[in-house]
């Protein structure tokens, strides 16, 4: 055999024996060791629980709105964003969305003068909505006392719960609801919701903020915005009520 064969038969050997070493060889497997933990300053995202969600996704909104607020005084500062602006139309749209469904036309949200529909309630509706809260827990409705007297009527330990204002001190999370117009001389007292005859016209905020003597709220179509408003509370954390808003309910929030 002459040298010019016995060298690719020497490569082929090799490999042969190369690849059987391979063969036998085993592979190692450890077991998984404990999972590192984030670095310092690193960002965690975590999932709020409901009562936070609602919290959050009011705040953004005001947010979108140009963050408009009502102070203790009654004065508005800023007024940089409206209903009537055709981006803010449309935002107002998506929240009747919630009630109506994704068809609801536009113009059955306006009345004869072309003015939106008060949408009051259907705003705290979408929050509900965009916090994951269930239908069963809150109903949405385009009329608040429809829901507060749900609520009353079924209290839910693990959802809502209707508290006199009189006597329970709000909570981050919770909707404090007021009568207005005509109803505000029909229903004086938190007993009154018990009966039918309490149905009329009532304006609810949702509570973001609490601090002695002062709680901060946000709801819909106050001032043609999504608004906070500055509220005055007494030594024990109770709603003082105003002309403008004579504070009747707490819906206590008991989602977690």
């Amino acid at each position: 055999m002459t040298a010019r064969h016995v060298r690719p038969a020497a490569r082929i050997a090799t490999a042969l024996c190369l690849l059987s070493l391979a063969g036998c060889a085993t592979v190692e497997h450890k077991a998984p060791g404990p999972r590192a933990e984030p670095a310092p300053g690193s960002r965690v995202i975590q999932v709020q629980g409901q009562r936070q969600r609602l919290v959050t996704i009011a705040l953004q909104e005001w947010t979108l709105w140009g963050s408009p607020r009502i102070d203790l005084s009654g004065r508005l500062v800023p007024a940089s964003r409206s209903e009537f602006d055709p981006d803010f139309t449309s935002r107002v749209l998506m929240y009747w969305f919630v009630i109506r469904g994704s068809e609801f036309p536009t113009d059955k949200m306006r009345l004869g003068d072309g003015s939106l529909l008060p949408w009051s309630a259907v705003f705290v509706s979408y929050l509900m909505h965009a916090a994951g809260v269930p239908r069963e827990v809150f109903m949405p409705s385009p009329r608040h006392w429809d829901y507060i007297k749900r609520i009353h009527d079924f209290p839910n330990p693990a959802g809502f719960e209707a508290l006199d204002a009189r006597v329970a001190a709000p909570r981050v999370g919770d909707i404090i609801c007021a009568t207005r117009s005509w109803t505000s001389g029909q229903v004086t007292s938190f007993a009154q919701l018990a009966s039918n005859d309490s149905r009329g016209t009532y304006h609810c905020d949702l509570v973001v903020r609490v601090s002695p003597g002062l709680l901060g709220a946000i709801g819909g179509n106050v001032r043609d915005a999504v608004t906070w408003t500055d509220v005055r509370l007494d030594a024990n954390g109770l709603l003082q009520p105003t002309p403008g808003r004579p504070w009747l309910v707490v819906l206590r929030n008991n989602l977690p």
